[in-house]
This record gives structure tokens, C-alpha cells and sequence, in this order.
């Protein structure tokens, strides 16, 4: 068992990041063999890919959530990106 409130919650994250995952992917096979049998138009493939971009959606989200807490709260904490910095 994990002692370490701070692995713990590690671990909590990835572990529902591997879910978010693995929905994703079961939704995606649903949605290539319902596409297969039906029109890309029908209400059942339309409904079911909407679903699919939204779990998509909320694990891009997360995966932009993971990147700006890794590099202190923002990718530039509050500065212009290098790009748009100027030269003195």
C-alpha cells in the first residue's frame, strides 16, 4: 500500500488518466463497428462520436493540466513566450 499522501494521489491521477484512456479507446471501437454496419449520418454514429470527442476533449484538457502543473502553474508563468519577448 502506498504510504506517501503525495504518491497516493499520483497514483489516483494515473490511474484515472489509464481509465479516461481506455474509455476512449472502447468508445472508438464501438464507433468503427457501428460505422461499419450503419450510415455515417445515423443518429446512433452520430451521438456515439460526439460522446467520443468529448472524452477526448476532457483528456486533452487533463493532458494541458498535467503539462502547466509540471512547469509551475504556467508554460511561461506569466511572462510572453520567447517569441514575443523583446530585445532590449
Amino acid at each position: 500500500m502506498l504510504q506517501n499522501p503525495i504518491y497516493r494521489n499520483e497514483y489516483i491521477h494515473e490511474s484515472r488518466d489509464e481509465e479516461l484512456l481506455v474509455t476512449i479507446e472502447s468508445l472508438r471501437g464501438e464507433l468503427l463497428e457501428i460505422a461499419r454496419e450503419r450510415s455515417l449520418s445515423d443518429r446512433a454514429v452520430v451521438e456515439l462520436s460526439e460522446r467520443l470527442d468529448r472524452y477526448i476533449l476532457l483528456a486533452q484538457h487533463k493532458m494541458m493540466e498535467n503539462l502547466r502543473s509540471r512547469q509551475g502553474g504556467g508554460i511561461y508563468d506569466g511572462e510572453a513566450p520567447p517569441s514575443r519577448r523583446r530585445m532590449n
